[in-house]
């Protein structure tokens, strides 16, 4: 598992990532959280235990650094700092304590979607997987396409994807789960999103937004950015009239061996 050299090194990567994000449109208002493990960078928690919304043992004496509730990406880019504090998971992995913030002045609450982001990272702690970067936002394109019904089917959905540029079967070409629509900020779309990781580094809320997974944030980003260009060069020939002819089956399994060295079963 990579590791963060520093929590000041973290902030400069999380102000590029939520600049990139605003700049985007994946972030209207307080759309959008993100986290990192940062495990070993903070000193001791202090203050009240504040419950989860059930027990983690996975994370148990863990740290995760996560993005304030209902602040702003593009303030998050300013200031990551002011926008953002670590949370240190109890030994019952039961609560949490506020071990780090960078707005000394106000009491920190993180984002609202932390039990589907502790859910995430205690599934990837669970099976040793080499991520520790989760990031949540809103891709248009994506989006749009989880609206077409007949479009919501995971193995129709990739294949349209991956079809639709060359740089989608290189990059992801575990594709993404889809997860039905769930009421945000609930315990129930964090485990359901956390299923789908075991297969997958990226999740589509439904009528919602992405998950994405990986060692840093910027991995975490381009995941979801390719799989967005795919679906806006999908849109944009529907727009244009057409119905995209994309690639051959044959052609996509050529590339997904020239870049993965097998295929997908």
């Amino acid at each position: 598992m990579q590791t963060v050299a520093t929590l000041e090194h973290l902030l400069a990567l999380v102000a590029r990532i939520a600049r990139d994000l605003w700049t985007k449109g994946w972030a209207e208002r307080n759309a959008g959280n993100l986290s990192v493990d940062v495990t070993g960078l903070v000193v001791e928690p202090s203050g009240a235990v504040v419950p989860l919304a059930r027990p983690f043992p996975e994370l148990a004496g863990r740290s995760i650094w996560i993005t304030a509730m209902g602040c702003r990406m593009r303030h998050v880019a300013r200031d990551p700092a002011a926008n953002s504090g670590v949370v240190r998971i109890t030994p019952d992995a039961a609560g949490y304590r506020v071990a780090w913030t960078g707005a000394e002045s106000a009491a920190f609450q993180p984002a609202s979607e932390l039990p589907s982001h502790c859910a995430v990272h205690a599934s990837l702690r669970r099976r040793n997987a080499p991520q520790q970067a989760v990031l949540h936002t809103h891709p248009t394109e994506l989006i749009a396409l989880s609206h077409v019904r007949e479009l919501w089917d995971e193995a129709r959905l990739n294949r349209l994807l991956w079809r639709m540029h060359p740089e989608t079967v290189a990059v992801v070409p575990d594709g993404v789960g889809l997860v039905d629509y769930i009421l945000p900020g609930t315990l129930e779309q964090g485990l359901a999103t956390a299923a789908r990781l075991d297969d997958h580094r990226v999740v589509l809320w439904q009528k919602h937004g992405a998950v994405a997974v990986g060692s840093t944030l910027d991995e975490a980003f381009d995941l979801i950015d390719t799989l967005n260009k795919a679906a806006q060069i999908y849109l944009a020939c529907r727009a244009a009239g057409f119905e995209a002819e994309g690639l051959s089956d044959e052609q996509v399994e050529a590339l997904r061996v020239a870049f993965t060295g097998g295929t997908r079963s």
